[in-house]
């Protein structure tokens, strides 16, 4: 045991130069924020009942990361891909998200990506990006069947202690994604105010950047 404790700090002083100059001159607040792009569109504020809405999320791997401000090569990145809607327009103590329901949803037969049913009644789209030639590929359509005020999001669920690698990664740094909507548009997140529920007319506002934005969120009315 005595030698162990003599040898550790040795240990860590090898250990610390074996790390980059990079990783050790770096200032990091949290996991690396690697950002992705997905569009909804048209990109409007009111639908009707059987109009088409087109998600999409294309991209390089070359994908931008927000604490570094630099660019990494990730290839094979399993960013978990998962689309909710929730209807908004009623108060749901229980906070089920099963908007999904009210919407037909077209998906080209050669993604991995279907409808999965959670436990407690809410309702996602989830799987993976098609990886071919150094981009990442997903698309979908939306239908809706039904009118009222929906809230959609598109999010990565990729989570942060997971152990996936790329080039230039600092050690022990966990990593997360954010989906930015629209290249970053308003969505119309001022539709949350008209919410009876306050886990939307309140608490989502009150962080807009982290509770709306970097989730990738739409609000959108839907008419007959």
């Amino acid at each position: 045991m005595r030698y162990l404790i003599i040898l550790l700090p040795f240990t860590l002083i090898v250990c610390w130069g074996c790390t980059s100059k990079e990783c050790r001159d770096a200032d990091f607040g949290g996991p690396y924020q690697f950002v992705i792009p997905a569009t909804l569109s048209p990109a409007k504020d009111t639908f009707r009942v059987g109009d088409t809405i087109y998600v999409s999320s294309v991209f390089s791997d070359e994908v931008f990361e927000r604490q570094t401000q630099q660019y990494y090569k990730l290839e094979n990145w399993q960013f978990f891909p998962t689309t909710r809607m929730d209807k908004i327009d009623v108060v749901d103590s229980n906070f089920v998200q099963d908007g999904l329901a009210d919407f037909e949803y077209i998906i080209p037969v050669q993604y991995d990506y279907d409808r999965f049913d959670y436990g407690s009644g809410s309702i996602g789209l989830l799987g993976e990006y098609i990886y071919q030639d150094s981009e990442y590929y997903l698309e979908f359509k939306l239908i809706p069947q039904q009118p009222g005020l929906y809230y959609f999001t598109q999010f990565a669920a990729q989570g942060i202690d997971d152990d996936q690698d790329f080039p230039g990664r600092c050690p022990r740094v966990p990593s997360d994604t954010n989906v930015e909507l629209n290249e970053g548009e308003d969505n119309n997140i001022e539709f949350l105010s008209a919410s009876p529920d306050p886990h939307y007319n309140d608490w989502i506002l009150q962080r807009p950047q982290q509770r709306f934005y970097d989730n990738s969120s739409y609000c959108f009315y839907v008419v007959e």
